[in-house]
């Protein structure tokens, strides 16, 4: 398979999940929701800007894994759309959470700070009206956050070939 092919594959690949966390997402928003009300555009929305960031995550493994430039990066701007609003919450969870997969101290530490300042955030818009159930707020939160983290590490890692040269040395 060359490599543009593979790059669609992981993009295609990405698709899904990033499809799938909108929806796990959307099912989460319903049930913490104290007056719940569904729309077919917000759904659209939560789900079309959830698919194109997964898309646009898939792209981003594929190129790096064949060994692109690195500015291909930039397109995890993308993801801005999908925090607009509500979304907020998981702003910090996507741009640092991922750096708590690498070994440095500092990464983890930043990862960590991406994390906790999510449930920070989460905390703060749901004082005011507090949800029939915390357990469902914040476990909801931890796996989508955790997913969510999963995927914005692939802004950080080393292109395939500078991975190559590590493993040499």
């Amino acid at each position: 398979m060359t490599a543009p092919a593979k790059v669609l594959r992981s993009a295609a690949i990405g698709f899904a999940l990033g499809l799938s966390w909108g929806v796990a997402a959307r099912v989460w928003m319903r049930l913490i929701a104290t007056d719940p009300e569904f729309t077919w555009t917000g759904t659209g929305m939560i789900l079309g800007s959830t698919a194109i960031g997964g898309l646009v995550l898939g792209f981003l493994h594929g190129a790096r894994r064949a060994g692109w430039s690195r500015a291909w990066r930039l397109l995890g701007l993308c993801w801005l759309l999908v925090f607009a609003g509500p979304g907020i919450v998981f702003l910090p969870v996507f741009y640092l959470g991922g750096l708590l997969s690498f070994h440095r101290g500092w990464q983890k530490a930043a990862g960590a700070a991406g994390m906790a300042s999510g449930v920070v955030l989460l905390w703060l818009t749901t004082r005011q009206d507090p949800p029939s159930s915390y357990t469902t707020l914040y476990g909801g939160f931890f796996v989508l956050s955790l997913a969510l983290a999963a995927g914005g590490a692939e802004l950080y890692r080393p292109t395939g070939s500078v991975r190559r040269e590590l493993v040499r040395q």
